[in-house]
């Protein structure tokens, strides 16, 4: 389908080509009484296909929705019984400029970018009401019109009640990284409604940052490059950074609603002055709750690092009680597993180094003996598990034994132990795994450790000094 200027559609004239896309290209036009008009006409290599379907669909929904403030309004559309290179579909709408030819970037423009998204919000929550969902969100789908009025535009993946159905199954719709996760893989039967209010999430951080992609997936606010009050340091950006957390959530169930979505920008709008005499930090704790999230976060992330460790660390639980029970047996006495080995040498704890990972937490159980070599001696042997979380989200598993003489409570230097460990990811199979075989290493080597213990003792009988 080929059109050049001064060529008359309808009875509109062509003057020059303003867009192009995958789907076709768009045409500035006028007619005789000197209106103008933006003139979207389907690439002909999509004619009798499914995207001809859609740009049907497209003109169908328009049609409806004509009279609805807040949709891009079609001014006249021509839609032929079959499409020939001579003779194919188009719509007219306003001219009208797009999101991305505004400057809406940055902590000066947040109020009117905040006002435009709550339109288009409003917008779309009355839709959504009636099931109706726009599918395709994005900076280039919105628009101005009249200079003032923010509208939605390019429904051509819209859904709406009595469609036929022409999504495939498995299909991908929408733009990369502003479609939510249910349209990226089994888009026919997905609700859309939530998706939606994802991509206009996505969108609302583009225009604000001024990127020109969104980053993929959930925009955490414990993230500093996803947070929005990090891309656009408003006084009250700090609002944003959990709706859009919420709104980007991969579950469609733990987004809000549309009508939820706009509302809360709508009251960012218009916020309440804090009557005189009366303590309120609640709207101040909104604002900034996203310096509070990641200190909570922070704390979160040090206490499950903290679990994993004491999990590890139960699981030797069988191990240790073996070697109390092996123990009590040899040197014929009662000998009890310890709940929290604090006397273990220095040199068996994690290292800290500059600008390193650093130790979260260290904890241990050990197996202890001691046996009196004469009036001034003692020798004890540690059976011990030490476990140590680490601020890279892994664990340090050491397991050994240690004969520790000492004289008259003085600690002697200390023989080399036999000593065994493990660094892995918290809560991994390789951990599991790892700590299995350690537990039975300990036990195989509880013998060699019993033998040198016993010969230190009798040294220490033999020659005191």
């Amino acid at each position: 389908m080929k059109l050049a200027q001064g060529e008359r559609v309808g009875h509109w004239t062509l003057q020059r080509q303003i867009g192009k896309g995958g789907n076709g290209f768009v045409w500035l036009a006028n007619d005789p009484e000197g209106r103008m008009a933006a003139i979207k006409f389907l690439n002909s290599d999509h004619f009798g296909k499914q995207r001809e379907t859609r740009f049907r669909d497209e003109i169908k929904f328009l049609t409806n929705e004509t009279k609805r403030p807040g949709v891009l309004p079609l001014i006249e559309c021509y839609v032929p019984d079959i499409s020939t290179q001579e003779d194919g579909p188009w719509l007219a709408t306003p001219v009208a400029k797009c999101f991305t030819e505004l400057e809406l970037a940055g902590v000066e423009k947040l109020t009117e970018l905040v006002r435009h998204i709550e339109a288009v919000g409003q917008t779309l929550a009355k839709l959504h009401a009636e099931n109706k969902w726009h599918r395709d969100l994005k900076p280039e789908n919105l628009f101005i019109l009249d200079g003032t009025t923010p509208v939605i535009g390019d429904f051509g993946l819209v859904d709406f009640p009595g469609k036929d159905a022409n999504t495939r199954d498995s299909e991908t719709l929408g733009s990369r990284n502003y479609t939510a996760p249910e349209l990226e893989g089994d888009a026919a039967d997905a609700p859309a409604g939530k998706a939606d209010v994802y991509s206009l999430a996505k969108t609302f951080w583009v225009l604000a940052s001024g990127k020109r992609y969104p980053p993929p997936g959930t925009l955490r606010m414990d993230t500093p490059e996803l947070r929005f009050s990090k891309q656009c340091p408003h006084p009250r950006a700090g609002y944003f950074d959990r709706l859009l957390e919420d709104g980007t959530a991969y579950a469609p169930s733990d987004r809000p609603t549309m009508q939820c979505f706009a509302e809360e920008l709508s009251a960012w709008l218009k916020p309440q002055p804090i009557g005189i005499g009366r303590t309120d930090l609640g709207a101040l704790a909104r604002e900034n709750e996203s310096i509070f999230e990641v200190e909570n976060k922070t704390e979160r992330d040090r206490k499950e690092r903290i679990q994993s460790a004491e999990e590890i660390l139960r699981s030797f639980d069988p191990v240790l009680s073996k070697i109390a029970m092996d123990l009590s047996a040899f040197v014929k006495r009662e000998i009890h597993v310890e709940k929290g080995a604090y006397d273990l040498p220095g040199k068996f704890h994690f290292v800290e180094l500059f600008r390193s990972v650093r130790l979260v937490s260290r904890s241990a159980n050990q197996v202890k003996v001691t046996v009196t070599a004469n009036h001034r001696f003692t020798v004890s042997l540690h059976s011990f598990v030490q476990v140590e979380a680490l601020d890279n989200d892994t664990i340090r598993v050491l397991v050994g034994h240690l004969v520790q003489p000492r004289a008259n409570g003085n600690l002697l230097i200390v023989w080399k132990p036999w000593t065994k460990e493990a660094i892995r990811p918290r809560s991994s199979a390789q951990l599991e795994n790892e700590s299995k075989a350690l537990g039975i290493e300990l036990l195989e080597n509880l013998g060699p450790a019993s033998r040198e213990f016993v010969e230190k003792i009798r040294k220490l009988q033999s020659d005191p000094a």
